[in-house]
């Protein structure tokens, strides 16, 4: 997983963050999962990457 985008549980929210040529980015923090789903989707779209949460990649089309 070199460039990717990926979902991470931050206490009780849930930060989406970008990794990128080795740097990590911190794009956002969300109150809910779903938002911040929306949101790391959103990027993945714009930048190509694919999503990840825990360690699995998540496809847009099987979001619940």
């Amino acid at each position: 997983m070199m460039n990717h985008i990926r979902i991470e549980s931050k206490g009780e929210k849930f930060a989406v963050v970008l990794e990128h040529g080795g740097s990590t980015q911190e794009m956002d923090v969300r109150d809910a999962y779903a938002d911040a789903e929306d949101y790391a989707f959103y990027l993945a779209q714009r930048l190509k990457m694919d999503v990840y949460y825990r360690g699995q990649k998540i496809d847009p089309c099987s979001r619940s």
